[in-house]
């Protein structure tokens, strides 16, 4: 009897053991680290820095000349943007002593013609994909004729949106001017100037 006692608590002890086991499946585990959100950049350069630069600087310009020049714009930042461009008044400063047709009030700015147009292929050439700026706040492109007006009307003007710009993308800025034959003597000595804005903003998101 107490054998046959023992047998049935050992199995029992068994069942017990067996019953509070805890068994294992499968599995593998994997891990996401550094999640970083890094804000990109916008960075307009011109000529190579940020500091203003002078684009057009001519002197000594008589009936019958014409010329240009140009300075570059760089988007060296991380994100699209768009290219945002502006004038201030137009200064017209008389000429100061020398000939008898100098002292007025200034007349080169009423005589002298302007061009400006954003030369996206850098092409020095006014051709396929140019954009022109126009003296009335709109823009035009090539293969449409480049556009001349009067220096004067250049004034307080501004063009948003010329165009988009990806990073590392770069245009030429072109200014282009004439002196009509006929300006007469009037102009002698005078200057005529104005200061150009260009901002690169965030492009919207859809």
């Amino acid at each position: 009897m107490k054998k046959i006692l023992g047998l049935t608590i050992a199995a029992l002890l068994t069942i017990g053991i067996i019953g509070g086991g805890t068994f294992a499946y499968f599995s593998d585990t994997e891990t996401s680290v550094s999640n970083t959100l890094t804000a990109g950049t916008l960075d307009l350069n011109i000529n190579g820095g940020d500091i203003a630069v002078t684009t057009l600087s001519v002197s000594d310009v008589a009936p019958g000349d014409s010329g240009s020049d140009n300075s570059t714009l760089a988007n060296i930042g991380s994100l699209l943007g768009e290219l945002d461009i502006s004038t201030t008044e137009v200064t017209n400063t008389p000429g100061a002593g020398g000939t008898e047709y100098e002292g007025g009030s200034g007349e080169l700015g009423a005589n002298a013609e302007l061009a400006m147009y954003i030369d996206v292929d850098q092409s020095g050439d006014w051709s396929d994909g140019d954009i022109g700026l126009k003296s009335d706040n709109t823009t035009y492109n090539n293969p449409a004729a480049l556009e001349y007006a009067i220096f004067d009307n250049y004034a307080s003007l501004s063009w948003n949106a010329t165009e988009n710009m990806s990073a590392s993308a770069a245009d030429d800025f072109m200014m282009l001017w004439r002196v009509p034959i006929g300006a007469g003597n009037d102009i002698q000595g005078d200057s005529v100037s104005v200061n150009i804005t260009f901002v690169l903003e965030q492009t919207a998101a859809d």
